[in-house]
């Protein structure tokens, strides 16, 4: 065989194996064909950087999610994101039917929503921003699953962050504004305050829409979060009374 032909028979080869090395050499989660079970599992595989990611929870279709790799260990996907801007409250009015439905793009510059990831989670973390763009983690718990009627979790148990956040958005009840779920006994905490869909207790520490005050909707901006409780966790207020607005809160799990 010539040299040229030598060299004309590797060329080819190089180019028909091209493909499948990109596909075996291709990151986790950079695409449908390479989407693992969660941002925990693109952890363990090494992807190391926080962003929007290819997941297949469940062995279901693939869809996109942001994940967490740094905070509390990292390995958490977003399951709602709440971020300050005009008609915020507009977008959790979430009927119950679309309770496991998904809404909005998985980032944190922009309004999120995935029920149907509260179907597999085992550990919650809540990142709550104050208008400075100062974050903590606001609560850690973890849970044995959820009724997916009521929406209320299984063995909820605290395991860090703040307590009284604990209590009203993740240990007791779930309220949308045709779903009275909450422990506020003869009121819905949904249709009362901004027809806002959540957990709830009797009513909240924070509002993913809704002002703890009236006029609730506070001109259809949130979110909102008690402002003692803000200021206890080290965050700053807006000064406007007994609730403050937020730049965001977000809700990841990990399972």
């Amino acid at each position: 065989m010539s040299v040229l032909k030598s060299q004309i028979l590797s060329l080819a080869v190089l180019l028909f194996a091209a493909p499948s090395a990109l596909a075996q050499n291709a990151t986790p989660g950079s695409s449908p064909s390479t989407a693992p079970e969660n941002c925990r599992a693109l952890q363990s595989a090494g992807v190391a950087l926080s962003g929007t990611y290819w997941i297949r929870p469940g062995g279901g279709p693939p869809r996109t999610a942001y994940c967490d790799m740094e905070t509390n260990g990292g390995g958490w996907t977003l399951v709602y994101n709440s971020i300050l801007g005009v008609n915020t409250t507009d977008f959790w009015y979430i009927p119950h039917w679309e309770r496991f439905n998904r809404r909005g793009r998985p980032n944190l510059e922009s309004l999120f929503y995935d029920g149907s990831l509260y179907q597999y989670g085992t550990a919650y973390m809540d990142v709550i921003e104050d208008l400075r763009g100062k974050s903590v983690v606001a609560m850690v718990a973890t849970t044995t699953g959820i009724d997916i009627y009521s929406m209320r979790f299984n063995s909820p148990r605290f395991v860090s962050g703040t307590q009284g956040i604990y209590d009203a958005q993740f240990a007791s009840g779930w309220a949308s504004p045709d779903f009275d779920g909450d422990i506020w006994t003869g009121a819905n905490c949904a249709a009362n305050f901004g027809y806002v869909t959540q957990h709830y207790s009797a009513c909240f520490g924070y509002s993913l829409g809704a002002e703890g005050e009236a006029p609730y909707d506070d001109g259809r901006v949130g979110p909102h979060l008690n402002s003692a409780g803000a200021s206890s966790m080290g965050l700053s207020t807006d000064g406007s009374g007994y609730f403050t607005r937020l730049r965001r809160i977000s809700r990841f799990v990990k399972w």
